[in-house]
């Protein structure tokens, strides 16, 4: 049973301690418990609620990159995938991405042709250990009649047909994240969500002491370790001062990073049902980084639970960090112009839009203000600083990648500090059962969300023997299921069930009614009072705020 003890945690020392409960920070942990080290993570909020929430849900194996002649960032990303995909192929569907083309340069049928032989020649080895159900198929060229079957209303003016290349649909990169978490838990690694480090000190014996405050109870804890890695994401200037030596691809001393808004909105209308469709914007855009240009940037249209996600839309951030990240109703109304423009058949209006998804991704030093060039590649650098000499600071920019970042982590801990980990690699994954032999429905749901952790929520079930097992039929969620997010996935508020555990509010508003009920089924559990229980179903739809009709547009209805 996974149970957020930080009395607990904070009793033994470890080796390495990691802050940041992202997609980084899941990988590192995951790989570094497996390696054998004596590991904890640390998240101040609830895992994966910030940044890598922000997904297209697509993990791509890099063929964009060949406009770099990357082959290196194409490889690391083919292997981070199917890494991604192995972990947890209940979580993973292969996806068929299109992109029409036309004229005679990089857009043409010879030149698509060319990449997608070699992209798949890069990635020979994309589909090894894969269940067949979802191992990948090869790219290939498509007639112009099929471009526009798929895509109706597209000119076909200088039409020449389209690539097809594919990449995996992520159906909940949020617990993707935790998958990562819970599987290093199995390998003997602690985790604790709301644990927010306030301090670092040198301690005896080669120790941080490190200052945890839990930001449920507001107690005070301590923790020992003897390395840490910093990978909170936005915050990662935050936690430590910036190095006062070698500060690895930032070149200005002292400079503080600068951030885009990365935004992708989920739209209610089924805009394309078998393909991601990428469309190029209607914007000039300029890859500084790329040998080969294309001029524009590319929008995707992805096909994801029964509505379409489209983006990404970029803006540098001036929000004053990311404790204050906001998105404006006109942020959201530019990308649906936006969307019009490249695609008018679309006709998106703001009320089609019933979600959005935002988040920080480090820009470039020593550009020009309002020229948004990203990051292209996730680093980690020691500090200078003496005091902090066995720390390391990760900047991700990648959700595919950071399994690549993990791997390299684990090479810098290795080959530094090679036979003084404190256990042994161990795994104590719970057997997975016969409950896969059991095909009704219930049973087909949960291997659906869970896959082989299913199992302890019909182990629930069966103890329990609930007559009525439903929590709430109409949104498919069973008692036994949200007392196990509570019990062992660490599950603390309204909000960590309906946007990261379960995704009932990742593609649209679940309403209040059914909030008002979930909060009152946790709440009895978790002892909240009547005040408590109302503050939860607030905070929850806090979140939808800019997606409500302004009150001008209410009285004029």
């Amino acid at each position: 049973m996974t149970i957020r003890d930080l009395e607990k945690i904070c009793a033994d020392p470890f080796d390495i301690l990691v802050v940041g409960g992202g997609v980084h920070g899941a990988t590192i942990v995951y790989h570094l418990a497996k390696a054998g080290y004596r590991i904890a993570i640390v998240e101040k909020d609830d895992f994966c609620s910030a940044t890598s929430a922000n997904s297209l849900k697509i993990i791509h194996g890099g063929l964009r990159y060949l406009q770099h002649f990357n082959i290196k960032r194409m490889r690391h990303s083919i292997t981070a995938r199917r890494e991604m995909m192995q972990l947890a192929p209940h979580l993973v569907e292969p996806l068929a991405c299109m992109m029409p083309l036309s004229g005679k340069g990089l857009r043409s049928k010879g030149v698509m042709r060319a990449a997608l032989f070699v992209n798949d020649c890069i990635g020979w080895d994309r589909n090894r250990g894969l269940p067949a159900e979802i191992r990948l198929p090869g790219g290939r060229i498509v007639s112009k009649e099929h471009c526009l079957e798929v895509v109706p209303g597209l000119s076909s003016e200088g039409l020449a047909g389209a690539s097809v290349w594919y990449d995996a649909l992520a159906l909940n990169t949020e617990r993707l994240v935790l998958e990562y978490i819970l599987k290093s838990l199995d390998h003997g690694a602690r985790a604790a969500n709301y644990a927010e480090v306030t301090g670092v000190e040198q301690g005896e014996n080669d120790l941080y002491r490190v200052r945890v405050r839990d930001n449920l109870s507001r107690e005070e804890h301590q923790l020992q370790t003897r390395y840490i890695v910093n990978a909170s994401g936005p915050w990662f200037e935050d936690l430590f001062c910036p190095p006062s030596g070698k500060h690895n691809d930032r070149k200005i001393k002292g400079k503080k990073q600068r951030w885009a808004l990365a935004l992708n909105i989920v739209s209610r209308k089924k805009i394309f049902t078998d393909y991601a469709v990428a469309l190029e914007g209607q914007s000039r855009y300029e890859d500084k980084d790329a040998i080969i240009r294309r001029g524009k940037r590319l929008y995707f249209f992805v096909p994801w639970r029964g509505c379409t996600m489209i983006g990404t839309e970029y803006e540098e951030s001036v929000s004053g960090g990311p404790d204050r990240l906001q998105v404006k109703r006109e942020t959201i109304q530019n990308m649906v112009d936006e969307v019009n423009a490249i695609y008018p058949p679309a006709a998106l209006s703001y009320e089609d839009i019933s979600f959005y998804h935002a988040g920080l991704l480090p820009m470039r030093s020593g550009v020009e203000s309002g020229d948004i060039q990203l990051e292209k590649n996730s680093t980690f650098h020691e500090h200078g600083d003496i005091n902090f000499s066995r720390v390391l600071s990760v900047k991700g920019v990648k959700y595919t990648t950071a399994p690549h970042v993990a791997r390299e982590i684990v090479k810098y801990f290795t080959k530094r500090d090679s036979g003084k980990r404190m256990r042994t690699p161990v795994c104590s994954a719970p057997a997975p059962g016969t409950w896969r032999n059991d095909q009704s429905q219930v049973h087909k749901m949960l291997q659906g969300r869970y896959g082989q952790r299913a199992v302890h929520i019909l182990v629930r079930m069966q103890e329990e023997q609930e007559r009525a097992i439903w929590l709430d039929e109409a949104a498919r969620l069973l008692k036994a299921e949200v007392r196990y997010l509570i019990d062992e996935e660490m599950v603390c508020t309204l909000a960590d069930l309906v946007f990261r555990r379960t995704g009932l509010g990742t593609a649209a508003n679940p309403g209040r009614k059914l909030l008002t009920k979930l909060s009152v089924f946790m709440g009895d559990i978790l002892n909240w009072d009547e005040a408590r229980k109302a503050r939860e179903v607030e905070t929850v739809l806090q979140r939808y705020a800019p997606l409500e009709p302004k009150k001008d547009e209410v009285k004029s209805e």
